[in-house]
């Protein structure tokens, strides 16, 4: 994978697809910063989503235009031994690169430039690899070392798997609802956690209410094809309640959101409909 995502399943990815069924195509309404995607074969039909259009960008970019947008990336320099150091915020001690915190500054405010390098450049070297424009409190520098990722082959890597995928923004309806043959789904909804803080807390661009929650329940309900869903466990079990219907299965997620500063153990659901 090439972004810091929060709530990413990287470490989970291989476990959720051992629950996979055998399937021709594969779609992924939600997909965030791709973990389980980036680990299923690449000779499989693939359709990956996200209402989140500045992160899809990139994605976009890497499929379309990779070398001019991976080109693009290397322009910007990892951090230098010896390059003169900055604070990330006014008055804080000196410990980040000062040229790679003024490319932060620029990109967190400029909606003129290339936006996938905007977006992109900014997830590897925010706090907690959280990009949401509009709440500059969340809008800091602190990973100049994310920006290494340059310096391998990772990019490269993920648009050769990108070849031939289809890449959508639409709302995640249509992609669960849409006819196909042997076909199965992953879910990675916006948990009930996330729901129930301030939104200048909540982990993403586009969060869900209640009433999504309930919502997405219905629609998964009818949806014709195989379908995995990971959840969280929440403690009023809403998320029990609301698929008392489907086979539901339990694994532990060790994860960091953006204001923990030590990983947490906790519970979570992996859901099917079959």
């Amino acid at each position: 994978m090439i972004f810091r995502y929060p709530g990413g399943k990287r470490r989970l990815a291989k476990q959720i697809i051992s629950k996979f069924p055998s399937y021709d195509e594969y779609r992924e309404p939600f997909c965030g910063g791709g973990s389980v995607f980036f680990n299923i074969p690449s000779d499989k039909k693939r359709w990956i989503n996200d209402l989140d259009v500045d992160l899809m960008s990139v994605y976009l970019a890497l499929r379309d235009r990779p070398k001019e947008f991976i080109d693009l990336c290397r322009v910007i320099k990892p951090h230098q031994q010896g390059e003169e150091l900055t604070s990330a915020k006014d008055g804080g001690r000196k410990l980040y690169n000062k040229r790679l915190k003024a490319a932060f500054d620029y990109f967190s405010y400029n909606k003129e430039c290339d936006q996938a390098l905007r977006y992109f450049f900014v997830n590897r070297t925010v706090f907690a690899g959280r990009v949401v424009y509009d709440i500059p409190s969340r809008m800091y520098f602190s990973n100049p070392s994310g920006w290494n990722i340059v310096k391998t082959d990772k990019l490269e890597k993920a648009a050769e798997i990108l070849k031939d995928v289809k890449i959508t923004t639409d709302d995640y309806k249509e992609v669960i609802e849409k006819d196909g043959d042997n076909v199965v789904i992953y879910i990675d909804p916006p948990y009930v956690v996330n729901t129930k803080l301030a939104r200048t807390s909540q982990l993403y661009k586009h969060s869900f209410t209640l009433d999504d929650h309930l919502l997405l329940r219905d629609i998964l309900l009818s949806c014709k094809h195989n379908l995995v869903i990971s959840y969280d466990d929440d403690k009023d079990g809403l998320i029990r309640e609301l698929y008392k219907d489907f086979n539901i299965s339990e694994f532990n997620h060790t994860y960091c959101g953006t204001t923990c500063k030590k990983k947490k153990s906790g519970k979570e659901l992996l859901i099917t409909n079959f």
